[in-house]
């Protein structure tokens, strides 16, 4: 089963605003150095909106099943955080974990998603963080 709680991305919103605000700011894939092939990175909704988004999925390309024990999402600095756990990740699966969108009032501070993934096999253990650019 992949993950449950992940919240919804991009919320429909009027104007101008939103049309900037549709496609996510990514971070590059940061891979694990324990489970080859697998991947993880996080997105940032929201640039140039008056809200923010964040969005981190993992990518299982090992070529067997994995554990991942836990995926977070952040919002720096803004007050939004998701923990999605549990999820057991077929080969060729993404899990995506996301917070609610939030306000961003201060359009001269920059923000980003950020997240870590733990993912255990039974030999194995990591965890690793990664963060997608700061955006406005």
């Amino acid at each position: 089963m992949v993950a449950a709680g992940a919240a919804t991305m991009a919320p429909g919103l009027a104007g101008a605003s939103a049309a900037a605000a549709a496609d996510p700011t990514c971070g590059s894939w940061v891979s694990s150095l324990v489970f080859p092939g697998l991947s993880a990175r996080a997105c940032i909704w929201g640039v140039g909106a008056t809200w923010k988004q964040a969005q981190t999925e993992v990518f299982n390309g090992t070529g067997f099943t994995l554990d991942v024990e836990t995926l977070t999402a952040g919002l720096d600095p803004l007050p939004a955080s998701a923990r999605c756990t549990n999820i057991r990740l077929q080969s060729g699966q993404t899990a995506f974990c996301g917070t609610r969108a939030v306000p961003d009032n201060n359009p001269f501070q920059f923000d980003r998603a950020t997240g870590t993934v733990q993912v255990t096999d039974l030999a194995r253990r990591e965890q690793f963080a990664f963060s997608s650019p700061r955006v406005g």
